[in-house]
């Protein structure tokens, strides 16, 4: 079943989707969207697989991607928030 809705660009060209739209599609930020032109005048916004590209490295088989967020600091952020939780509990 074929369902429209209308859509408008921004003033910097962007598409624009309703959050309620982007839910009920199950769309997320980071995600690429296709953009297909077909007959006459006609455009379809397609949904683009995501790409997860399996390795093996050294017998274990991993999946390689690009990371949603900055993990530039995690290791640190980790050890510090776990350094945290442990104060509490001693009530430091």
């Amino acid at each position: 079943m074929t369902q429209q809705i209308e859509l408008s660009l921004d003033v910097q060209g962007r598409i624009l989707i309703p959050p309620e739209i982007q839910r009920r599609l199950g769309l997320l930020p980071g995600m690429t969207l296709i953009v297909e032109k077909g007959e006459d005048k006609d455009v379809r916004l397609c949904i683009q697989p995501q790409k997860t590209i399996l390795v093996e490295k050294n017998g274990v088989l991993m999946a390689r991607g690009k990371p949603l967020t900055d993990l530039t600091n995690i290791t640190q952020d980790e050890r510090d928030h776990h350094k945290s939780e442990r104060l509490e509990r001693v009530n430091l």
